[in-house]
C-alpha cells in the first residue's frame, strides 16, 4: 500500500491524487497542515528531504518527494502505458519541464495567493511579501498558457501520445479559475481539460477519495 503525504488543496498533490486514481493504484493518505507548518519537523524532514508536500512512501523503500519524481516513478514502476514512446520521450520530458518551471513560476504562486492571500503565500516561496509582484505573475501566466494552447491546438496532446506530461500540467491548469484565470480564453487547453476528465478514474481535486 502507498502511503500518500497530502494536502487537499495543494495543486503538487492533486496531481499524484489523480494520476494514482487513472492508474488505478490505492492509496492510505496521510494529511499534513502546511498552513499550520506540519511539514516543519524533523520527523517529515526524513521523509521529504525540503519538508515539501506531496510524498510517498511505497513499502518499505525509500520515501519519494517532489511531485513530479512520484509521477515518473509511479508511471515506469505500475503503469509504463504513461511513458512517451521513445520517438516522444523529449517531448514528454520537455513539457514536465514547463510544469516544474514556467507554470510553477506563475499559474501556481498567483493562484497561492488568490486562495491563501498575499503573506501566506510569500511564506510558502520564501519571499517578502512586498517582493510579490502579481502583475508580473498575471503576465507570466498568460504567456504560458497561450503556449500551452497554441501546441494543444495543434496536438490532442501534449507529447502527442498521452503521457505523464499530461497529468503534470493538469494539476495546476486545473485550478486556473482559483486564479482568476478565465479557461474558456484557452479554447485548446479547455478541449484537452475535457479529455482528461473523460478518462477513466478521474477525481476531481475536491473529491474525497
Amino acid at each position: 500500500m502507498i502511503t500518500l503525504y497530502d494536502h487537499p488543496r495543494s495543486g503538487n498533490c492533486y496531481r499524484v491524487r489523480l494520476f494514482l486514481s487513472l492508474i488505478g493504484l490505492s492509496s492510505q493518505r496521510v494529511f499534513v497542515d502546511v498552513l499550520a507548518r506540519a511539514n516543519h519537523t524533523e520527523a517529515f524532514e526524513r521523509i521529504s528531504a525540503l519538508r515539501q508536500v506531496p510524498a510517498i512512501k511505497d513499502g518499505d523503500d525509500d520515501p519519494i518527494w517532489d511531485s513530479h519524481a512520484i509521477l515518473l516513478y509511479l508511471a515506469h514502476r505500475y503503469a509504463p502505458q504513461w511513458i512517451a514512446p521513445p520517438a516522444q520521450i523529449g517531448q514528454m520530458y520537455a513539457w514536465i519541464s514547463v510544469s516544474t518551471n514556467e507554470i510553477a513560476n506563475s499559474l501556481q504562486p498567483l493562484r497561492l495567493t488568490k486562495v491563501v492571500g498575499n503573506a501566506e503565500a510569500a511564506h510558502h516561496l520564501g519571499v517578502d511579501e512586498a517582493l510579490l509582484d502579481l502583475a508580473g505573475l498575471e503576465r507570466k501566466t498568460h504567456r504560458t498558457l497561450a503556449a500551452l494552447d497554441k501546441r494543444l491546438a495543434e496536438h490532442e496532446w501534449l507529447a502527442v501520445s498521452r503521457s505523464v506530461a499530461d497529468v503534470d500540467c493538469y494539476g495546476y491548469l486545473a485550478l486556473a479559475e482559483e486564479a482568476d484565470i478565465d479557461i474558456a480564453d484557452y479554447a485548446a487547453i479547455a478541449a484537452w481539460r475535457h479529455r482528461i476528465e473523460a478518462l477513466s478514474g478521474y477525481v476531481r481535486h475536491d473529491d474525497a477519495a
